[in-house]
């Protein structure tokens, strides 16, 4: 059958792929939108304060971050004392001996909150501890 016609008599043997397609292209956008939400590492929403000198990481780290209400979370996980705080950060430190400790505190938190979270890596065993800031807005004016 050069033509395509088909027959009445003649059974359909062509798969058709139009749904298959149709299902693939949902299935894509539904991971695409789920990724840029889950893409969110930090957890809470933390106004980090400024420093000019701020360089980027490169050794594996644990995040602590500290909200302005008094929220602390480890690696995304919120804690709830300074037991759990210790206990996450000494399995992290067994996984990886060179683990580097990153603080990030609101610019709204409370500086002795900061000084406290850094005595618990010490106390931990973090050796290597920094702490997170963005850099400078440059100013505006001529």
């Amino acid at each position: 059958m050069a033509g395509g016609t088909m027959d009445d008599d003649d059974e359909i043997t062509a798969i058709n792929v139009t749904p298959l397609v149709d299902i693939t292209l949902v299935l894509l956008i539904i991971f695409m939108v789920t990724t840029s939400v889950i893409s969110n590492a930090e957890g809470l929403q933390v106004a980090k304060p400024e420093a000019a000198t701020g360089a980027k990481l490169e050794d594996s780290s644990v995040m602590v971050v500290c909200a302005a209400d008094g929220t602390i979370q480890v690696d995304g996980a919120v804690m709830e004392s300074d037991a759990a705080i210790i206990d996450k950060l000494t399995d992290k430190l067994v996984e990886d001996r060179n683990l580097q400790g990153i603080v990030q505190c609101d610019e709204a938190a409370q500086v002795g909150q900061m000084v406290h979270l850094i005595d618990l890596m010490r106390e931990a065993g973090v050796k290597k501890y920094a702490i997170a800031t963005t850099q400078p807005v440059a100013a505006k004016g001529g």
